[in-house]
């Protein structure tokens, strides 16, 4: 006989799977409950939950998926992966892609139009990375290629990363921040409170037809203290107490039972983590209903802030006080050899339409290799860069400009002509960095007159919706499509003639004065 027939329940009540069908929301976990789904359901682009072992992470992660909706495709990451080749490849069988590409770049380009299609159907994707403590530096910091998977208007994909707190210790290394800066959405899991506690044992044993009267009411104030708020601990100290009880033939069982079964399960125990404790001590403000109503109110308006600085600055992080003019110098030739990373351009924000254009979009007229315009600027500035192994142009302008658009990428393939396939680049190689890239900027045309090179997009749909946002009265707007490599094109939006750089530096300053304050 096991207790569960001696004490008349119809099943074990303290089991170690994720039932969800016993899952028990404590404050804390309804919070990140409500945080996930909103995130996901506003496209926040980057959902990170932090908890310590034992508080129910994986069963939250199963509620949210039971929450969602038939119009968002799911991806559940559970294995953990040596290299994100391996990673990206798992995410997109499980989303139905099949896939014969063997490097990374393809394979994002092939996941980045699926996600286009799943946009045009209204459709939202999700990927859920659990245990995502356990995955390498290397693979966390990557993560941020697949947060590029953008338009100019939304996040076309939602990642919603789980993990314990030393995750949350790692990602402030500064070889991390990258990652961690694009996160939107944030919580903590605190452990249970001692009524939260009583209550779970409460809702566990009413799950199998039992009541708290199992215990004396000092056994169930001994279960929550030596439980230290956390779930799992909680069912290994219950279930041990009701083996020791049934073997005592205890009912209901004694104080003095808990506290053997403590010393029994004590293998068994997870410890609170520190930054729980801290935040449990705290009060956080998460604990408050009305506090956290306000929080959710800051955080938006962070990063409607940050959206609108963005759109301000294009972007750029500020240059580094290093910068050594070059001239004349370039890069050596890329060996079509070695393969790189692909780029994942992050669309910039469109500008706002003051009017809208009152013609169509021209058709793309192409440019078979490296634009042939020169910077318009004689004082433009340049870093030099030594490529090292693993190394990417997406990963560079990441960390020199604190993002991968398409725009800054396709400007530093323009400084850099040798570079023919913005996915492949030598090992070994240098490659010059120009200051401005991913600002719309003046170029001068090989007949002596002067554009504006406004943006880059991946798709000429894309590029088209971007025109709509131009006022028609700055001049000629072109889509041209732009070779960055073979079989990939990119289209460029380019405004002018104009006669004069006077006239074109006016006319870029009225297309920057449409840019949100």
């Amino acid at each position: 006989m096991d207790y569960g027939q001696y004490y008349g329940f119809s099943r074990m009540p303290f089991g170690e799977g994720p039932d969800r069908e016993v899952f028990f929301p404590a404050q804390t976990h309804k919070e990140a409950l409500a945080s996930m789904l909103f995130g996901i359901k506003e496209r926040k682009g980057y959902i990170v939950i932090f908890g310590g072992q034992g508080m129910g992470k994986t069963m939250l992660i199963r509620q949210v998926m039971d929450q969602l909706g038939e119009g968002t495709r799911v991806a559940l990451i559970e294995k953990v992966h040596d290299r994100y080749y391996a990673l990206l490849k798992e995410l997109m069988e499980q989303l139905g892609l099949s896939t014969t590409e063997s490097s990374k770049g393809p394979m994002l380009h092939e996941l980045y139009e699926y996600l286009i299609r799943c946009l045009e159907k209204g459709e939202n994707v999700v990927v859920f990375l659990d245990d995502a403590h356990r995955m390498k530096d290397e693979i966390v910091e990557e993560l941020r290629l697949m947060s590029n998977l953008e338009t100019s208007r939304t996040k076309l994909i939602q990642i919603v990363i789980v993990g314990e707190p030393e995750l949350d210790q790692r990602l402030s290394a500064k070889h991390l921040r990258q990652i961690r800066q694009r996160i939107q959405i944030l919580h903590r899991l605190l452990p249970l409170n001692q009524d939260e506690c009583r209550q779970y044992i409460e809702h566990r044993l009413a799950w199998v037809g039992g009541s708290s009267e199992v215990f004396t009411p000092d056994a169930l104030a001994a279960l929550c203290k030596y439980a230290g708020g956390i779930p799992w601990n909680l069912n290994a100290l219950c279930d041990r107490a009701l083996t020791l009880g049934l073997e005592r033939s205890e009912k209901p069982v004694s104080a003095k039972t808990v506290r053997d079964a403590r010393k029994a399960a004590e293998p068994l125990i997870q410890p609170a983590s520190s930054s729980s404790k801290s935040a449990a001590a705290g009060k956080s403000v998460l604990r408050s209903p009305w506090l956290y109503a306000a929080l959710a109110v800051a955080v938006a308006c962070l990063f409607l802030g940050g959206y609108y600085y963005m759109g301000r600055t294009t972007g750029i992080a500020p240059w580094s006080a290093v910068i050594q003019p070059l001239t004349g110098k370039k890069a050596p030739g890329v060996d079509p050899g070695d393969r790189a990373q692909p780029q994942k351009g992050t669309q910039p924000p469109g500008l706002p339409a003051n009017k809208p254009v009152s013609h169509p979009a021209p058709p793309a007229a192409q440019i078979p290799g490296p634009v042939t315009q020169e910077p318009a600027e004689a004082s433009t500035l340049f870093k030099k860069v030594v490529i090292t192994e693993g190394s990417t142009l997406s990963s560079i302008a990441t960390r020199y400009y604190g993002f991968a658009s398409a725009t800054a990428l396709d400007c530093i393939m323009e400084s850099n002509p040798e570079i023919a396939d913005v996915d492949l680049i030598r090992t070994g190689s240098e490659v010059l960095l120009p200051q401005a890239a991913g600002k719309a900027r003046l170029v001068k045309r090989p007949d002596g007159t002067f554009a504006i090179h406004a943006a880059t997009f991946m798709t000429h749909r894309e590029a088209r919706d971007y025109i709509g946002k131009i006022s028609s009265d700055r001049g000629k707007i072109d889509i041209v499509k732009r070779s960055v490599g073979p079989r990939k094109d990119w289209y460029r939006i380019v405004v002018g003639p104009f006669a004069s750089k006077e006239e074109a530096r006016n006319a870029l300053q009225s297309l920057e004065r449409l840019t949100p304050q």
